[in-house]
């Protein structure tokens, strides 16, 4: 806790770190009354019945300055991204970016027409799908502050996402994934073959427990460690049962690191496959492997709604749309089938 005089400004502030971590700083017309105020949260911050709390909402109230956003942006990826979050790195990279942006704005200032101001000027920068992760790691941010009593709005929830063009990148092609995979270094095989057998998210795999596998009926039961919470039950082939197999039981979960024991991050594992992909010449993510996994399944018949099902999707039509992207040799013979099934028939 400190009392110091802002020239700039022209007011003193009380700059304080509460027992929870939250840091404000409140602005005081003048020394005594700044130090007054100072001594009477040290005061509340050691008693017993915590009335530091409702001290602190006093102070909002009275005009007190919550702290910044790009302070706030800091304290939430201590307290929260660095040991919730799967990609840490990538989520501080956006963090970052609403720092920057947003610089020493009030935490409790922000508002629609911020975001709006945000939104324009980055959209000479990327893609609406990139601002629109921009605004999800902003708005989580906001939902984190309230359920935790920091705030009370969250100012985000008022600005509609912006319409997606949908990603056309490289058609995962099978021969192209084994050019990749003679590429891989042998330690990370054994989580990319699951995932290119199974279609799971990265995710899921790299937090797999022993516990989910069902040997019996040769397959992965997911509950919780997935992206929507959804409860599916996947099936293992003979690869995706050997790429478990591959794997001592040294941890909880499945797939690690065996050089050092470590379990996989999400950046770790992007690194990794962004390096054999590179060496072939190809712009395959890690994510087009499950894109190949529902391809192939469409392409061979499978009911979309077994798919969607076994992909963890929230309705068929998802599936359909970004996962039924049948060749043009596929296809035909498809349809010839039919034709031919037709023909048959009136024999």
């Amino acid at each position: 806790m400190s009392v110091r005089y802002r020239k700039d400004r022209k007011w003193w502030l009380v700059d304080t770190m509460w027992p929870d971590g939250l840091r404000t700083k409140s602005k005081m017309p003048d020394q005594v009354t700044a130090k007054r105020i100072n001594k009477k949260i040290e005061v509340a911050i050691v008693d017993e019945e915590r009335i530091w709390k409702r001290l602190r909402t006093e102070l909002r109230l009275e005009g007190g300055v919550l702290q910044g956003l790009s302070e706030f942006a800091d304290f939430y990826y201590e307290s929260y991204v660095q040991s919730h979050n799967r990609a840490a790195k990538s989520k501080k990279s956006r963090l970052n970016i609403l720092k920057g942006y947003f610089a020493s704005l009030p935490i409790d200032s922000l508002t629609p027409q911020h975001i709006d101001k945000f939104i324009s000027a980055r959209r000479k920068e990327v893609t609406n799908g990139t601002i629109n992760r921009d605004l999800s790691v902003l708005r989580h941010m906001y939902e984190w502050a309230i359920k935790r009593s920091y705030l009370e709005v969250n100012p985000v929830n008022k600005v509609e996402s912006l319409e997606e063009v949908e990603w056309v990148g490289e058609r995962p092609d099978e021969s192209i994934i084994d050019g990749i995979f003679a590429k891989l270094h042998a330690t990370t095989v054994p989580v990319f073959t699951f995932l290119r057998e199974t279609g799971c998210r990265r995710g899921e795999a790299i937090t797999l427990k022993w516990s989910q596998i069902d040997y019996a009926r040769a397959q992965v039961v997911f509950h919780s460690n997935t992206k929507n919470g959804k409860s599916r039950q996947v099936p293992l082939t003979e690869r995706a049962l050997w790429s478990i197999s591959s794997m001592p039981k040294r941890k909880e979960t499945v797939f690690y690191n065996p050089d050092n024991l470590r379990n996989w991050t999400g950046d770790g594992i992007d690194y990794r496959w962004e390096k054999s992909r590179e060496a072939v010449g190809s712009g395959l993510r890690v994510h087009d492997l499950r894109h190949a996994y529902g391809i192939k399944l469409a392409e061979q018949g499978c009911a979309m709604h077994f798919i969607s099902e076994v992909l963890g999707h929230h309705s068929v039509d998802f599936t359909r749309k970004h996962y039924a992207k049948f060749s043009p040799e596929s296809a035909s013979r498809a349809v010839l089938r039919v034709l031919e099934g037709r023909r048959a028939a009136q024999v």
